[in-house]
């Protein structure tokens, strides 16, 4: 049978009895510093027992090997084994007593949660994963004062004037931001083209590399050429009625497009894509881009595609290779990205607690943590000149697409 599925299902099993309970790490000492940290994740225990039951009630390999666990189970067993795995390499400078929550990815069970009265004692909280329940969590952690440190959604709209909410998964206008930085490091005199479909979130994202566009246009010898157009524009009676119509010969023509749609990606690469050969394109594309099932790879790859990430396992290093062949000895498979994650978060809280206690976060600004795969720069995001907004990574990866593959360029 696979091993790595038993020891994930064993880790099931392993929640289900302490749920809700500590999971403590380290011998008490009163020389040690303690922290309360509470893991919130949709585990699904419940549901994911029965294929506990299925597993190692199959008679055959075959009928055993076709069980699958829940995706959103899969992701928080991941995050929760990575987690751990740091735990266990630790040096003992900290005591940390670990609180293991199901939120079942609902509402109403991550509100029942709250009701919990040890929930109240925890010094920090990780998660919850789904956008509707970290924005639950993140009023109850600004309500009791702690430290809601949140790894998984980047939606801006979480939380605001909240001092106690660390968000480690990057904003969109922090991949703006770098991208556009990625194309002053390359690119200095380039025609771009930003080109925008007509929903909010797209307009906004033109919106902001616009702005960073012309404030560089303003202070810089050596200019941007811009065009900032959208889909009604296209649409519209005028005398440009193509994309391409905006392209320049003998120049490096930067294409953003600020759509998060495949189908909508698809067509706009589809109808320039025989303009590469009279012409220098280069296409820069949204986060979302890299886990789209519909996007076509050989478009991506023929306009030199520009992605961004803030998931980037350096295998060239030995703390990357120390952690991968750890988690195989331990669990028998690969580590996915949210197995990173887990073991990069937990790292860094076990980096920062020795050295500046659970205030860290106004003691960590402009310092950057280097993970196995992630990278935390965090900084303050404030809602005016006084109110802290909340705390945020900042830290993004920019890849290119070459032969089919991601290179890593910023």
């Amino acid at each position: 049978m696979k091993k790595s599925l038993v020891l994930s299902l064993c880790c099931v099993a392993f929640i289900l009895a302490n749920a809700q309970t500590d999971t403590t790490r380290l011998i008490q000492s009163d020389t040690i510093p303690n922290y309360r940290i509470g893991l919130i994740l949709p585990f699904q225990t419940e549901s994911t027992s029965g294929e506990m039951e299925d597993f190692f009630s199959a008679p055959d390999f075959y009928t055993a090997s076709r069980t699958n666990l829940n995706n959103y189970a899969t992701e928080a067993l991941d995050f929760y084994q990575g987690l751990v795995q740091s735990l266990n390499e630790d040096t003992n400078r900290i005591h940390i007593d670990l609180h293991v929550y199901d939120c079942w990815n609902s509402d109403s069970v991550t509100e029942e949660l709250l009701k919990t009265p040890d929930l109240k004692k925890a010094d920090i909280i990780i998660g919850p994963s789904a956008t509707s329940n970290a924005k639950i969590m993140a009023d109850f952690c600004k309500e009791n004062h702690i430290l809601n440190v949140q790894p998984f959604t980047p939606s801006k709209s979480l939380t605001a004037n909240n001092p106690y909410h660390l968000k480690l998964a990057a904003t969109i206008d922090a991949h703006v931001d770098n991208m556009f930085l990625s194309i002053l490091d390359s690119f200095t005199t380039a025609n771009i083209i930003l080109y925008s479909p007509d929903t909010e979130i797209g307009q906004s994202t033109a919106a902001r590399f616009d702005s960073l566009i012309k404030d560089y246009n303003q202070t810089s010898t050596l200019k941007f050429s811009e065009t900032l157009i959208t889909i009604k524009d296209i649409n519209a009676k005028n005398e440009k009625k193509n994309l391409a119509d905006f392209l320049v010969k003998n120049k490096t023509n930067i294409v953003i497009i600020t759509s998060f749609e495949g189908s909508f990606v698809n067509g706009t690469l589809g109808g320039l894509l025989d303009k590469t050969k009279s012409y220098n394109i280069i296409a820069y594309g949204m986060p979302t881009w890299l886990n789209s099932e519909i996007l076509r790879l050989d478009y991506l790859n023929s306009f030199q595609c520009r992605l961004s990430d803030g998931f980037y396992a350096d295998t060239t290093k030995e703390e990357t290779t120390h952690f991968i062949n750890n988690y195989i000895s331990t669990y028998y498979k690969e580590p996915s990205e949210m197995s990173f994650l887990g073991y990069d978060v937990m790292n860094f809280l076990l980096t920062v607690l020795p050295l500046y206690g659970k205030d860290f976060l106004q003691k960590i600004i402009t310092q950057r943590f280097t993970g196995t795969a992630n990278k935390f720069d965090i900084m303050k995001e404030m809602s005016d000149s006084t109110q802290i907004n909340y705390y945020e990574n900042r830290h993004v990866n920019v890849f290119e697409v070459d032969d089919f593959k991601l290179k890593k360029i910023y």
